[in-house]
């Protein structure tokens, strides 16, 4: 036999619910949940690809990639890896500046980034509903660490200068290179068949206690580095990467906790203050042309010649900008007709602007970063 006290209480509830307040809460709830579901992406990306997008669409596209940044960001305070209290923006507005970048539009309404993405990276035509989910979340993220990476330069000058010394010292120390997971770089201190990536990743606290024990004055970032080297390698409870922003976080830490100057840690060696510009652009355009090399000719999209010529006005374009200072007058399509024989703008537009921009885009952004760092 049913408890009275039971069924009073259903009927409180029923009334409960049945309140007009409560119901316009929960049909709010519902909306707001609806609203977000991932099965969303895949049609609003196909109509933004297609040019034919209403404005309440393309709203809705940024509203998904903001929910995930916003998701994504309150996983890393939670954490204790990202400390943005001291900034002068809300969470919200990070989010949203962070991956601003994503939805910037060329002069005809192009989503360059969106576009290059999903037909120069990934043919969306040849990609499930899931993976294009996959693909989207994974390029918000790498737009959010990207945009976190900026916010710190800007409000944050010591930490700025320890995650840029280190990217330095990386490329100098044994035994360490790097790896793109989720949008994050992470640092790699072991062979591939040894990251023991099924395990869970090294609490950060214990992490800064065994470090602290390894790392002393006069020691370097290069010895850092090598001290968390030793440190993931010789455990076999967690992972063996560590998150780039993660070390920098760890590396401040044990400095102020040992009280050991940043600027002692960092030699003038590793800094890019003596270089001029000249050295730094032609040292970063040399590095874009390798990865770039990779991403396009290695994978089968670009013929050596067709990329040969594309870098070459990538390049001209580079030095008039950043070198000479003289090249706001030309258009993309002007330097690009230097190297590729009766090139009309029309042909250009439908052949080439897509897949050139964009590669142009990453190279200046390369030379810019390089330059802010030496400036």
């Amino acid at each position: 036999m049913k408890d009275p006290r039971d069924e009073r209480g259903f009927f409180r509830l029923r009334r409960c619910i049945a309140s007009p307040a409560i119901t316009v809460y929960l049909l709010r709830v519902l909306r707001k949940i609806m609203e977000f579901h991932s099965s969303h992406i895949p049609p609003l990306l196909r109509a933004v690809l297609a040019g034919n997008a209403s404005l309440s669409e393309i709203n809705s596209l940024v509203r998904h990639a903001h929910h995930f940044a916003l998701v994504r960001l309150k996983q890393l305070l939670a954490s204790g890896r990202l400390h943005l209290q001291s900034f002068p923006i809300t969470l919200e507005s990070t989010a949203i500046d962070c991956i601003a970048e994503l939805f910037e539009r060329d002069s005809d309404g192009v989503f360059i980034e969106l576009e290059y993405f999903y037909s120069v990276e990934h043919d969306l035509s040849q990609l499930t509903n899931d993976d294009i989910i996959a693909h989207f979340r994974s390029l918000v993220f790498t737009k959010l660490n990207d945009g976190i990476f900026r916010l710190y330069r800007e409000n944050d000058p010591v930490f700025s200068k320890i995650l840029r010394n280190l990217k330095i010292a990386m490329e100098k120390t044994p035994g360490v290179s790097t790896i793109e997971r989720f949008g994050i770089t992470y640092l790699l201190f072991s062979l591939d068949e040894e990251r023991n990536i099924h395990l869970p990743e090294y609490p950060l606290d214990e992490f800064e206690k065994e470090a602290a024990k390894r790392f002393r004055h006069g020691d370097s970032s290069g010895n850092f580095l090598s001290v968390l080297r030793s440190v993931l390698t010789e455990q076999d409870q967690y992972r063996r990467l560590y998150s780039l922003f993660d070390c920098a976080v760890l590396l401040k830490r044990i400095s102020a906790l040992r009280m050991i100057p940043i600027e002692e840690i960092f030699d003038s060696e590793h800094t890019l203050m003596e270089q001029d510009i000249q050295s730094v652009v032609e040292r970063t355009l040399h590095q874009i042309r390798n990865d770039l090399c990779k991403r396009y000719v290695h994978s089968g999209k670009f013929t050596r010649a067709v990329f040969d010529r594309y870098f070459s006005a990538i390049e001209e374009m580079i030095i008039d900008t950043f070198v000479r200072s003289d090249g706001s007058e030309k258009s993309y399509d002007q330097y690009l007709q230097r190297y590729v024989e009766e090139l009309t703008y029309d042909k250009y537009r439908k052949y080439h602007r897509v897949q050139f921009e964009y590669m142009t885009k990453l190279a200046k952004k390369a030379v810019r970063e390089q330059l802010k760092e030496l400036l």
